[in-house]
């Protein structure tokens, strides 16, 4: 492999498929529920208007849980979107110089938040695997001096959501990282 031509993982068209499906499904969902709120709002107020002399604080309350849960919904519907734009735009680029992790479609702070950046396998640390991310941890390798410029600059955690080839990935960092150690 030569620094001309970097190896490029991303996910494969049938994960990015299901990361389609998945968003689509999820806001035909919750479109449709929050469509049926809103015809249901109207008559659960009339109700509310008709018995003002007698006990309200049940219609209410129901009133009050439909709304939570619209905006619980949305919140998920929100979190869908983020989960089809980090699958969408994941680039792993690995090189001769080191692995590049790149997310496109997002803004440069978000992406970097969500573990965009560049290690150079000197400065790969740890690889563990997260909750939803594989991680890549980079730092200092033992016997430098911390107080290098390139410390300052160095991304502290580089995240992998999905890419297809995954094994093949890890079995490169593994042969690549001379200072690589495992949690």
């Amino acid at each position: 492999m030569s620094v001309a031509t970097p190896l490029v993982f991303r996910p494969s068209a049938t994960q990015r498929a299901l990361g389609i499906l998945l968003f689509a499904g999820s806001w035909l969902v919750g479109i449709r529920a929050l469509f049926l709120l809103l015809n249901s709002l109207p008559r659960l107020t009339a109700a509310i208007r008709q018995a003002s002399g007698e006990a309200t604080a049940g219609l209410w309350f129901w009133v009050g849980v439909s709304v939570l849960l619209c905006l619980a919904a949305g919140t998920l519907l929100l979190l869908s979107l983020l989960g089809l734009m980090l699958i969408e735009g994941c680039h792993v680029l690995v090189d001769e110089m080191g692995i590049t992790v790149e997310y496109a479609g997002l803004p440069r702070t978000l992406a970097r938040r969500f573990g965009a950046g560049h290690l150079p396998w000197k400065h790969l640390l740890r690889l563990e695997k997260g909750t939803l991310f594989f991680i890549l941890g980079g730092g200092m390798p033992p016997g430098e001096a911390t107080d290098s410029l390139h410390a300052i600059n160095l991304p502290p955690t580089l995240k992998v959501l999905l890419v297809d080839e995954l094994e093949r990935l890890i079995l490169i960092i593994i042969e690549r990282s001379p200072n690589l150690t495992f949690s």
